[in-house]
C-alpha cells in the first residue's frame, strides 16, 4: 500500500493541468453534457441568484450553453443587460436573446478592458474555477475587479472526494473506490478535489465581504440524470487522456471501475458537495 500511494504522488508531480472538457473534436457529446448540467443544476443556481433586480448589468463567466445567461436576462428585464463569456462560444452563438451578448473571453489572460471593470451589478460563474488549478485566487481577483461598488460575486464548485456508491456491500463499491481513492482521481491529474470548501477563505483573500456560503449534496440512482453527466464528464476526461496518448490499461481499468455503478439502477450514488459562495465588493 504504502508504494501504492508513492506511485500516485510522483504521478500528480508530473500531471499537467488544463481543461480537459474543451468541446472540439466532441462537440456533440459536450452538448449532451452541458444540457445534462442545465438539467440539474439550474433550479438550485437560480435559487441561489433569486436577488437581482431589474436593470442590473450581469456577468456569467464561463456559460456554456448559455442557460443561466437566458435566465439572467429574463431577471434584469429589457432595462439591463447579461455578458456571457466563455473561451468557445459556439453554443452560446445559438441564443437570441435581445439583452445577452455573447463574447470569447479568457478571465485569466485576456483584457478586462474588454469586459468594463467596475461595470457589473452581478458576476457570476458555475463549476468553472475547479478547472483552474493553482489559479483560482488569480481568477476571482479579476472577477472582483469587474464588480461595481456594492455589486455581488456568486460562484458554485464542487468537492468531489465524495462522490461514491453508498453501498458498501454492492460488488461495485469496492471497485470504484480502490479507483477514485477519495479523490486522488483528481489529484493525480492536476486538480484539487477538495476546492468547492476553499471558496469562502478565497473571497476574503480577495478583499469581499458580507460573505455566506451553503453546500448541497444528494443521494442518486445509477442512471439517474446526474449519474449520467457524471458518466459524460468521465467520458471527457477519458477522451482528453486518451488524445494526449496515455490510455494505459491502469487506467482504462479505472474508468471502467468508475463508470459501472453509474449505469446500474441497483446502486445508490452520493453526489459531489455543491458549494455556493457569495461576496460583496465595498471597496
Amino acid at each position: 500500500m504504502p508504494r501504492h500511494k508513492d506511485k500516485k504522488k510522483n504521478e500528480s508531480k508530473v500531471a499537467k493541468p488544463s481543461y480537459r472538457l474543451a468541446a472540439k473534436g466532441r462537440q456533440e457529446a459536450e452538448d449532451k453534457r452541458l444540457a445534462l448540467l442545465e438539467q440539474l443544476f439550474d433550479p438550485v443556481s437560480r435559487r441561489r441568484r433569486d436577488f437581482i433586480k431589474p436593470g442590473w448589468r450581469c456577468l456569467e463567466v464561463g456559460a456554456g450553453r448559455g442557460s443561466m445567461a437566458a435566465w439572467l436576462a429574463e431577471q434584469v428585464g429589457p432595462g439591463g443587460q447579461v455578458v456571457a463569456t466563455d473561451i468557445d462560444v459556439r453554443y452560446l452563438d445559438r441564443l437570441k436573446v435581445p439583452n445577452v451578448k455573447a463574447l470569447r473571453h479568457n478571465i485569466l489572460e485576456d483584457s478586462l478592458n474588454a469586459l468594463g471593470p467596475g461595470a457589473f451589478d452581478l458576476v457570476s460563474s458555475r463549476l468553472m474555477l475547479f478547472w483552474l488549478p493553482g489559479k483560482q485566487e488569480i481568477a476571482i481577483r479579476r472577477m472582483t475587479q469587474l464588480l461595481r461598488l456594492g455589486g455581488w460575486l456568486v460562484d458554485e464548485d464542487g468537492d468531489w472526494e465524495m462522490v461514491s456508491p453508498v453501498d458498501l456491500s454492492n460488488p461495485l463499491y469496492a471497485p470504484y473506490q480502490d479507483a477514485w481513492q477519495g479523490g486522488e482521481w483528481w489529484a493525480r491529474r492536476g486538480y484539487d478535489p477538495f476546492f468547492g470548501r476553499k471558496l469562502p477563505a478565497l473571497f476574503e483573500k480577495c478583499g469581499l465581504q458580507n460573505i455566506r456560503h451553503e453546500a448541497t449534496a444528494e443521494v442518486v440512482r445509477g442512471g439517474s440524470p446526474w449519474a449520467q453527466w457524471w458518466k459524460e464528464t468521465l467520458e471527457g476526461i477519458r477522451a482528453h487522456d486518451q488524445a494526449e496518448g496515455s490510455p494505459t490499461k491502469a487506467r482504462e481499468h479505472e474508468y471502467q471501475a468508475l463508470s459501472a455503478p453509474l449505469g446500474d439502477t441497483s446502486v445508490w450514488l452520493l453526489s459531489e458537495l455543491l458549494h455556493a459562495c457569495w461576496g460583496q465588493r465595498l471597496d
